[in-house]
């Protein structure tokens, strides 16, 4: 009877092993989103407006979406001024907006996550990964930019994009752009921190 029970045991794991290796997508679930973006900075993101979905079961989010008309609903920046007409300023509207490009490498190969005329830094920090439940997905996008003094001031920060899928449509997409402490010794005027909320407006992210 033992025999027989470990037996059924290794044929389970060897089944589920098979199915893994059979290009089962990996979403990088395995990586913890506080990894990159400290508990405090999501806090303050969610309390700004932020919907963040978590979860280990994301929808299949696939396609180039477009995101318009852009705005920006808050940032904790005093100098992002209501309505100016400055693309950080908290209720300026980009009536064009961009596209969200995202897509799945073949037989488990991640993420690719792009933004097709909007700003996105110089390189990847890391892997792009998707978290989420149901129809409710967040993307952490973890990226490397330059300040307006080059090296000294280059950071890091992370894109988060959560919405839902809807058929062929995303809605209520939100991003949230967080600043976090530069890799730079000499780095100066980091602005460690800074989050900023945007939102498509009218609540359809349509595919392209």
């Amino acid at each position: 009877m033992k025999t027989t029970a470990l037996l059924l045991g290794l044929s389970i794991v060897l089944m589920v092993a098979c199915k893994k290796d059979k290009g089962e997508i990996d979403n990088g679930n395995n990586k913890k989103l506080t990894d990159i973006v400290p508990q405090a900075y999501l806090d303050e993101a969610v309390a700004m407006g932020f919907k963040l979905y978590t979860g280990d079961n994301p929808p299949h989010v696939a396609g180039d979406y477009l995101l318009a008309p852009w705005r920006t609903d808050n940032s904790n920046n005093t100098s992002d001024h209501i309505n100016s007409n400055t693309s950080s300023a908290i209720g300026y509207v980009s009536e064009k907006g961009f596209t969200l490009n995202v897509a799945y490498a073949d037989n488990g190969g991640g993420l690719f996550v792009g933004f097709t005329g909007y700003f996105q830094g110089e390189s990847e920090q890391t892997a792009p990964f998707i978290i989420g439940s149901g129809n409710n997905f967040t993307i952490c996008r973890h990226r490397y930019g330059m300040g307006g003094s080059g090296g000294n001031s280059s950071f890091p920060y992370v894109f988060l994009i959560s919405g839902t899928v809807d058929g062929n449509v995303l809605r209520n997409v939100q991003m949230a752009s967080i600043r976090l402490k530069s890799t730079s010794p000499a780095a100066v005027d980091e602005q460690v921190g800074l989050i900023t909320i945007y939102s498509d407006t009218d609540g359809v992210s349509p595919l392209q």
